[in-house]
């Protein structure tokens, strides 16, 4: 048997004396109230485990008291059972649209009182225990990302001077004597080396992200920021014969948004879509509305097959085929557009079909949030 407090409104005193015995006499701790006002008042100083509210009351009966109890997000939570001398339909069915969990009815019956207030309390009891241990739980995930996103940044920090001087040593090489074999192997050297500080960089970048608490705002030209994001864009795209087209507004707009988080957004949607598309045409697309902006692009490439399209934000997370492991990648592009998105406080919508390609559209607000940091930054 659960002990636990219980509020007990009636306008009675008889009835109230008698519950109040009848559940002291289980272990309850046993509150009274004589009305509907006094035992809202008495609800925002305690916080009892189940309330039995008598339905006819003067001045503010029980169905009112219930629906007050249970429009505060403070009370909503406590369940509430009905006690009434009625037996009829209609009662029944208002008790339980204004939010009631049971309806005793009178003359009341000690053991079937006892066994209702029982296993409503020990329910209720058993659901704070389980919320308790899922905000523990939260906590806990959220403190474990947050030593994992510090020792990611600690180790990538480390990890980047030795690469350097790799690759320092690499370069250095290249200016002596070397065999074919020895040129081949150098090569290796330096791809493998310069894949590591992608991800270093990818990593410091997601961990900037995903640990700062609002994005560096500032005000820019929508045009000027596409224009730098896309550069060489055109000529990756010559060089594997595909078509590039842009479409910007014809009117220029200012946005407020962290400059270099955006082109890198959209320099890793854009790379994407020409890495993953063989032939055919890749397409960057701008609109303005008033209070958002889109960015879409749109490829005729591999596209994504349906079963891999929930993880292809995730981090890490390449599409384990071999038509999609021809080209080098760290796993994190996606990732990173999808934390710059949310920290802007936009959308990404995705869509896709395999061997005609995939549709990225991203929306966000053209003015920052209040309560974000925010300097100006004329466009150029």
């Amino acid at each position: 048997m659960p002990n636990g407090t219980i509020l007990v409104v009636d306008d009675a005193p008889h009835n109230r004396s008698l519950l109040s015995t009848l559940l002291s006499r289980q272990g309850y701790t046993v509150l009274q109230a004589e009305d509907g006002s006094s035992a809202l008042a008495l609800l925002q100083e305690h916080a009892p485990d189940l309330v039995l509210l008598d339905i006819h009351m003067p001045h503010l009966d029980g169905f009112e008291t219930c629906r007050r109890l249970k429009a505060d997000p403070r009370t909503r939570p406590i369940p509430v059972v009905f006690i009434s001398g009625s037996d009829g339909t209609l009662d029944k069915v208002t008790a339980f649209n204004v939010g009631a969990i049971d309806y005793l009815t009178k003359p009341l019956h000690a053991q079937e009182v006892i066994a209702r207030v029982n296993t409503h309390v020990s329910l209720y009891q058993q659901q704070r225990e389980l919320e308790a241990m899922r905000a523990a739980r939260i906590n806990h995930l959220q403190t474990l990302d947050e030593i994992k996103e510090r020792f990611i940044r600690a180790v990538s920090h480390d990890l980047k001077n030795p690469i350097g001087l790799i690759l320092s040593a690499a370069d250095m090489l290249r200016d002596t004597a070397l065999s074919e074999e020895q040129s081949q192997l150098l090569s290796i050297i330096e791809r493998k080396a310069n894949f590591m500080l992608a991800i270093i960089s990818d990593l410091l970048d997601l961990a900037r992200l995903t640990t700062e608490p609002s994005p560096r705002y500032a005000t820019t030209s929508l045009r000027a920021l596409m224009q730098e994001a896309l550069v060489g864009f055109d000529l990756q795209a010559e060089s594997k014969q595909l078509a590039f087209e842009v479409c910007l507004p014809e009117e220029d707009a200012l946005i407020e948004v962290e400059r270099h988080a955006l082109c890198r957004m959209v320099n890793n949607l854009v790379s994407n879509a020409i890495k993953y598309t063989p032939s055919g045409k890749v397409e960057v697309r701008v609109e303005t509305a008033p209070e958002t902006f889109s960015i879409t692009v749109r490829d005729s490439g591999l596209g994504i097959p349906p079963e891999e399209l929930p993880y292809i934000f995730d981090k890490f997370y390449r599409i384990p085929k071999p038509e999609y492991r021809k080209e080098d990648g760290t796993g994190l592009g996606l990732a990173i557009v999808k934390a710059i998105v949310e920290q802007h406080q936009g959308s990404i919508q995705v869509e896709t079909a395999v061997g005609v390609g995939s549709t990225f559209r991203v929306t966000l607000p053209r003015q920052a949030k209040r309560g974000t940091n925010h300097q100006n930054e004329g466009g150029t």
